[in-house]
């Protein structure tokens, strides 16, 4: 009996030795352990588009510069001019800046205004020869018609009207009133002495209108790509017929009309305050 106690107690004294050695069992939880904390979801948007801007931009613009030749008092009484219409196809690149100011309301809607003014080389030329006459015949083989339009400048103030998809994507529609400082030049040359000229310079006022989009960088810094439409109307002027530059006084004239129109896609940068 005493035998079997001492190995009891031996067996006891070893296994207490081997649970301490390797740590001993796992503690049972209290309940009172912290609950770890899931981190708050960071804000659904941290950025708004009200506030004034002002930036710059650069981009390339394309015309309609269409030049009607009109021979007066009518064309079969002029004969030797057949009505005729030539279209300088005016093109070139243009830079400027833009300032305005946008609201943005219940999260995706933002309204706005903008007001931009561009240098541009926006010209185009065209020539064709010789002059035909109301029968179809040429005239002298040097003879011809040329035209050409050259956009100096232009400007427009605008509103503007866009959506915010996702927090910093900023897709618009825009227009307003645009206008511009266009160089117009016309001549009919009938190789003979006889001419009909016409040049000036003119600020046009028209519309335009468009749509771009808006993407910010940082909560200052914003890129954007942008297309107008605009129209800047016509104008015409009616020139005398000159004989080695000098007035005739005949009754007969070329009156010519001259449209101005076109595309512009611009990509540019604002800071917003």
């Amino acid at each position: 009996m005493k035998q079997l106690t001492c190995l009891t107690i031996v067996a006891c004294a070893s296994l207490a030795l081997s649970l301490t050695a390797f740590g001993g069992p796992e503690p049972m939880p209290s309940g009172k352990e912290m609950k770890q904390v899931a981190p708050a979801p960071p804000p659904e948007c941290d950025f708004t588009w009200t506030g004034f801007y002002f930036g710059g931009n650069a981009g390339y613009g394309w015309g309609n510069g269409d030049t009607h030749f009109q021979p007066l008092p009518d064309a079969v009484t002029f004969f030797s001019l057949e009505p005729t219409t030539l279209n300088s196809d005016p093109s070139g690149f243009i830079g400027g800046g833009q300032a305005g100011y946008n609201w943005q309301w219940n999260k995706w809607l933002v309204l706005g205004i903008e007001t931009d003014f561009q240098g541009t080389d926006i010209e185009g030329h065209k020539t064709r020869g010789p002059i035909i006459d109301i029968t179809g015949a040429p005239n002298a083989p040097d003879s011809f018609l040329r035209a050409s339009e050259r956009m100096q400048w232009f400007g427009s103030t605008r509103g503007r009207i866009g959506i915010a998809p996702i927090c910093r994507l900023l897709i618009y529609g825009t227009g307003g009133v645009a206008y511009g400082n266009v160089d117009y030049a016309a001549d009919t040359d009938f190789d003979n002495g006889t001419t009909y000229t016409t040049k000036f310079s003119e600020t046009n006022v028209g519309w335009t209108a468009g749509g771009g989009i808006e993407w910010m960088l940082t909560h200052h810094w914003t890129l954007k790509a942008e297309y107008l439409h605009y129209d800047l109307g016509s104008t015409s002027r009616t020139n005398p017929q000159l004989l080695d530059d000098v007035r005739t006084g005949t009754i007969f004239f070329v009156r010519n009309h001259f449209d101005t129109s076109g595309d512009m896609v611009r990509g540019g940068f604002n800071f917003k305050f």
